[in-house]
């Protein structure tokens, strides 16, 4: 009978090493003026038959894209975003739920490119759709974020290297090669960009629109080796 021997090699038997390194994050910011106008608007009608109430809902809405055309806003620029015809039910004892009516509903959104013209657009919709119209929501957006969010890299980049190298002096070291960058999810271009500050005031003239300045930040985690 023999005995074997697992014989341990040097470097199997050597710890693994990892190099010295250093992890910044770094924030940055860029500011860019809004020139796109979202606003998504809605209809509602209710009648006692099906067929008027969605007839109703569908004069409102074909009045809203006269109104939001002759306010200059392109048909491309105009979409259907949603439909819906539901029962109105009252609960008698006895009896159950009954149908006593019904609501019809449609909703549209505007994307004008003319800030200045966004006032006037808003009162010629009001005035289209009369009490019938649901005002759901209006942003300012850029339709280039692009440029903004390169620069919000940059200033990312530079906070996280400033921060970096502070850390790699109170070390004795310096910054070597960069090993690792990492970004957090970022808006998708064209989306809405938060505002510092939107206005909406009721006036005897078209409403007044302030756009102030659209604020794109951006977050960088950057490694580096540490070399002496």
């Amino acid at each position: 009978m023999s005995e074997s021997n697992d014989a341990v090699s040097p470097a199997a038997a050597t710890a693994t090493v990892t190099a010295p390194s250093v992890t910044a994050v770094g924030t940055g910011t860029s500011q860019t003026p809004p020139d796109v106008a979202v606003v998504h608007v809605g209809t509602e009608a209710r009648a006692a038959l099906l067929g008027e109430a969605y007839t109703r809902a569908s004069a409102t809405a074909r009045a809203l894209v006269e109104a939001a055309l002759g306010a200059g806003v392109a048909r491309e620029d105009l979409a259907t975003s949603g439909l819906g015809v539901r029962s109105e039910t009252v609960w008698k004892e006895g009896q159950g739920p009954r149908v006593v009516g019904y609501a019809a509903t449609t909703a549209m959104t505007v994307t004008a490119r003319d800030l200045d013209a966004v006032g006037a657009l808003l009162d010629a919709l009001v005035a289209a759709g009369g009490n019938a119209l649901t005002v759901h929501s209006l942003s300012l957006e850029a339709s280039d974020p692009a440029a903004a969010l390169a620069s919000a890299h940059d200033a990312a980049w530079r906070d996280a290297l400033a921060t970096a190298e502070r850390l790699a002096g109170l070390a004795g070291r310096r910054l070597g090669a960069v090993v690792r960058i990492d970004t957090a999810p970022q808006q998708p271009p064209g989306g809405p960009i938060p505002l510092r500050r939107v206005t909406l005031a009721a006036s005897a003239e078209a409403m007044p629109v302030e756009a102030g300045l659209a604020e794109v930040s951006a977050t960088v985690s950057v490694t580096w080796e540490l070399v002496e």
